[in-house]
């Protein structure tokens, strides 16, 4: 059934008009200095892409599957679908997963409706953009209306797009149930996931069904049979024969699909686009292959750890299955918190010949274990960290789980600092308050009411906060105690890498009107409330962590770094040259965030076994308008591992599984699970080589 929609509305969208549109929202940028700049190569594309859904939608298809890789707009592309059907006089309801990301969404539909409105003089956009930031329950004709998943009711509309579909692509969660419920009252579907063959078969199927693939279910479920045996190492044939098979597979699975899946992945792209988006090496130089080896005292504690745990575990005083647990390759903190429980358990046991042996093993674990000063990896992202760090970079490192992240945020905060004040502070601290309030003499003058001139007022204090003054003050060429500075040598000053051309009064600039955005509440509040010093970036540490304070003692030692787990404020602060050179995060920051503004380095700490989360974090710093791009230099993964452990052996496995990641259009669900893999590495990449060649060409370009 057609849309009833005329498809010269959507004319705008040619690729050739791609250079005219920029040159429109450009002007429209003038007025909203913090709106990101559109790149040609890349607006094309998504015109391209947008064009295609439109066409496809109009012709009858009641939805489409958009697959690109983190990182190349999915976004963009979907906003301008959802304009052009609001424009037309369709209802529009867009999903995110979370407030952070719907919040996201509203920018973006902020950041292309006045351009879209003055290219498509024929889209009426006045209602939408009337009502961008209000709550809509009910749907309007004209109307966009953005919320969460977990916010899935009424979901009559034109237009359905959901965020992030791999979260909501079981027919049992939530979201799946309510789609499943409305679908014949929704218009067309647009489900948007970076990792179509990354999900379970099972759901990818729902997936297909719900958009009315359901002809591509059998292909696409063959092909991921097939992954399976592939990463499980259960084929019997060689590895030319499952090669050949699975290109056969993948083959038939693309054909089937094509009509309702778009995928771009980043090696599909034009090299002028690609450019855009920094490279990832190979083989990274950074040292983090230099071999890494676990010391003779942490191998004793493991050991004792280990025998002290089968021991509880038989009498019952242990009561988890696993005993070696990943935590304990990254940081001593969780195996410190493990002994200390079994022991407790133990104690007392005089009669218990099993309970008394653990005991005596979980002692003397504990006593070796407070001869370590550091984790041998914890010491090693360190050195890593700090001789980037030095080089004028930031860093990002992920980490799975809370408490290795705050216990290796508190080694980088003791490693990595500024120098401590120097003498004459409250003098100099006069002269930089006096620089800073010139730079913003025109906000000072403009704004209005008492809670905006506090934020104002405290943005300018932390800008004056020794943290700050001495990064500033690094990038001039002086010492933070330095008194030289002034309104001149800030708006002249050049951030970070001079090759960038970033000025550093203009960055202030964006940073604060990024800071006080109306969607940025927890951001306003910060900057109402909170003691300006207490700011990311403000003391000596140069560190700050997205992890829970409260896991561990770690938040309590160390009160001068950053610790958070509302992550807005910090996320802004590192996408700009500012505050923490180091910027350790959960996984609550793998996937829907930007972190590649001022960072081309990440580092994976702590592995999270699923390969999808590894390439949704990558895809944090490998996105259109990288820092890498902007300085020519590549964007850097590093994956540190102790030699000998099954650490090592799950490093490996993970990164011969991304390097694979376009080869087999996203295809690494299984999960790494070195205590089952029983395949050596050389064989699968025998396959993969082979697979190569077979699958040349193979794609789900629109």
């Amino acid at each position: 059934m057609s849309l009833d929609i005329n498809a010269r509305s959507w004319q705008f969208l040619d690729r050739r008009k791609a250079k005219q549109y920029i040159e429109c929202h450009d002007r429209h940028r003038v007025l909203n200095p913090g709106w990101k700049q559109l790149k040609l190569p890349t607006t094309k594309r998504q015109f391209t892409t947008a064009k295609a859904i439109l066409d496809r939608m109009n012709s009858g298809t009641e939805g489409i599957l958009l697959a690109d890789d983190a990182g190349l707009g999915k976004t963009t592309v979907a906003t301008l679908c959802a304009l052009v059907f609001a424009g037309n006089g369709k209802s529009v309801r867009i999903l995110a997963p979370n407030d952070v990301m719907a919040r996201r969404w509203r920018q973006e539909l902020e950041l292309h409706i006045d351009a879209v409105a003055e290219c498509a003089r024929s889209l009426k956009l006045d209602t939408a953009k009337s009502r961008l930031r209000s709550h809509i329950a009910w749907l309007t004709d004209g109307t966009i209306a953005v919320s969460t998943h977990q916010k899935a009711e009424r979901l009559l509309c034109d237009l359905l797009i959901v965020d992030e579909a791999h979260r909501a692509r079981s027919e049992h969660s939530r979201l799946g149930r309510a789609i499943g419920v409305a679908r014949n009252q929704i218009g067309r579907l647009l489900v948007i996931t970076a990792t179509p063959f990354s999900i379970d078969p099972n759901d990818l199927a729902t997936l297909l069904q719900r958009i009315g693939g359901d002809e591509a279910v059998k292909p696409m479920r063959d092909y991921a049979e097939l992954l399976t045996k592939l990463w499980r190492g259960r084929y019997a044939s060689t590895p030319r024969e499952m090669a050949a098979e699975l290109g056969g597979a993948a083959r038939l699975a693309v054909k089937e699909m094509k009509p309702f899946v778009i995928r771009h992945g980043i090696r599909d792209l034009a090299t002028s686009e690609r450019k855009t988006f920094g490279e990832i090496p190979d083989v990274d130089d950074a040292g983090a292959t230099t071999p890494l080896e676990a010391s003779e005292e942490l191998l004793e504690v493991m050991l004792r750890a280990d025998r002290a745990l089968e021991l509880g575990k038989r009498c019952k005083a242990w009561p988890h299955v696993r005993r070696n647990d990943p935590r304990y390759h990254v940081s001593t903190s969780k195996l410190a918190e493990d002994l200390e429980v079994l022991t407790r358990n133990v104690a007392g046991r005089g009669g218990d010949a099993e309970a008394l042996a653990a005991h005596h093993h979980g002692r003397r674990a504990q006593t070796a274990l407070r001869t370590i000063e550091t984790h041998p990896k914890i010491a090693d992202t360190v050195r890593m960290a700090k001789s980037l760090v030095a080089q004028g970079e930031k860093v990002l490192i992920f980490c799975r789980h809370h408490l290795p992240a705050a216990e290796l945020t508190a080694a980088l905060a003791d490693a990595i600092r500024w120098p401590e004040r120097a003498v004459g502070h409250d003098d100099v601290r006069a002269v930089w308050r006096a620089a800073w309030d010139e730079v913003f003499e025109q906000e000072s003058e403009t704004v209005k009411g008492r809670s905006a001139e506090t934020r104002l007022d405290n943005f300018i204090e932390w800008l004056c906060s020794e943290g700050v003054r001495a990064q500033v003050g690094h990038w001039l060429g002086e010492t933070a105690a330095s008194a030289l500075v002034s309104k001149r040598s800030l708006i002249a000053g050049l951030a970070r890498d001079t090759n960038a051309g970033y000025r550093i009064a203009a960055q202030a600039k964006q940073l604060y009107q990024q800071l006080i955005d109306r969607e940025s509440a927890s951001t306003r509040s910060i900057l109402l409330r909170s003691d300006p010093q207490r700011l990311p970036g403000a003391t000596h540490a140069r560190v700050a962590a997205v992890c829970d304070p409260d896991a561990s003692v770690f938040g309590k030692s160390h009160p001068e770094v950053f610790f958070t787990n509302a992550p807005d404020t910090v996320v802004a602060v590192f996408n700009s040259p500012f505050g923490p050179d180091v910027l350790v995060s959960t996984d609550t920051l793998s996937e829907g965030v930007d972190l590649h503004r001022f960072c081309r380095h990440l580092i994976h700490h702590e592995l999270d076994p699923s390969p999808v989360r590894t390439v949704q974090r990558n895809g944090r710093l490998r996105r259109v308008d990288s820092w890498a791009s902007k300085v020519e230099k590549p964007i850097r993964v590093l994956y540190p591992a102790l030699m000998g452990t099954r650490d090592e052996k799950a490093v490996a496995i993970m990164r011969q599984r991304i390097s694979q990641f376009d080869l087999l259009m996203g295809a690494v669900r299984e999960e790494v699970d070195v205590e089952e893999v029983n395949h050596d590495l050389t064989g699968l990449g025998e396959i993969l080589k082979h697979a190569g060649e077979k699958m040349r060409g193979l794609n789900l370009l629109p």
